[in-house]
Formats: structure tokens, sequence, C-alpha cells
């Protein structure tokens, strides 16, 4: 069963230059052809169960569809309200929120002092992906676009299991 899980700026790079000018052209062609193949391949794409992912989404993509990264949203967004019609190709899985504030989460690893300085708002994607890794006993991999904010913090996550795949490396 292989899955991923699709940082936001993916889609945004996705959606060409005038939605993520600092890309270069092959990040952006890049880009749209591996939301291409996740939506073609066997590939499941996994999110939370309370749609924190999907919201971030919302916030950062066009619902008029404009943009491929802005299809594939939708085309995702189909999928996860509309499971009986695309099996198997979206799942939620359940991750535990800490002190209510929709950032910290149970899963992360917060007793690494290597992730002290994390970003907050990628710590969702995290916990998903140790979730995945506990529940399904298999590695789902965040593939992100040109996020440099990730990069000091590859080690150490790789350290708790969690792989982090650039599209882009030479546009960090």
């Amino acid at each position: 069963m292989d899955a991923v899980i699709i940082d936001t700026n993916v889609m945004v790079v996705a959606n060409g230059k005038a939605a993520a000018p600092q890309a270069s052209e092959e990040c952006v062609i890049r880009c749209r052809a591996r939301l291409a193949e996740i939506l073609r391949g066997p590939e499941m794409v996994l999110l939370d169960d309370k749609k924190r992912i999907i919201q971030e989404y919302r916030n950062n993509l066009n619902e008029k569809g404009r943009g491929l990264g802005d299809r594939f949203w939708l085309e995702l967004k189909r999928r996860f309200y509309n499971p009986k019609g695309y099996p198997e190709t979206v799942i939620a899985v359940e991750i535990t929120p800490l002190a209510g504030n929709g950032t910290d989460f149970e899963e992360f690893p917060n007793d690494d002092a290597a992730l002290n300085n994390f970003h907050k708002k990628d710590k969702k994607f995290v916990a998903v992906a140790l979730v995945y890794q506990r529940d399904f006993g298999q590695e789902a991999p965040i593939i992100k676009a040109e996020d440099s904010g990730w990069e000091k913090f590859t080690d150490a996550l790789a350290a708790h299991g969690v792989q982090v795949d650039s599209i882009c490396e030479e546009d960090i």
C-alpha cells in the first residue's frame, strides 16, 4: 500500500509562476507531473481526520480551480468526501491535538530538541506520517516542492522514520 502526504506548496507551485514566483519553470513542471502521477497511480493520499490539511489547502488554493494545483485539490476533495466512488485513494488518519491549538499533536516527536523550531503549521503532516506508520506498518513520505523550511529538519525527522521528498531540490 503506497501512500504519500502532500505539502501544500506542491499544489501552489503546480499552479504556475504567478502563484509561486520563487519556483523555477522546471519545478512547476515537476510538481504538475508528480500530482498527475498521484491521480493516475496506485498511491493513496493521506490526510487527517479533522480536515486540518484540507483546510490548509483551502486557505492556499482557489476553489474555482484555475491552476493544475487547484484542480488537483478539488479532485482530492471529491475523493475525500466521496470515498465510495474512489476506493482506497484517500485515507484520513486520526491525529491527536495537544492544548487545543490545532498545531501541536501528541503524535509529533515533541520531546526531540532537534525539532523545537519546526514550523507549527507543518506538524500535522508529520503527525499523519507517524500515525500511518504506526497503524499500517508502512512509511509514507511527505512530498514538498521548494519549501526550504523542511531542510534543516530532515535528519531529525528521518530519525523518527519520517521521510521528506523534495520535488525541486535545486530550487532550495
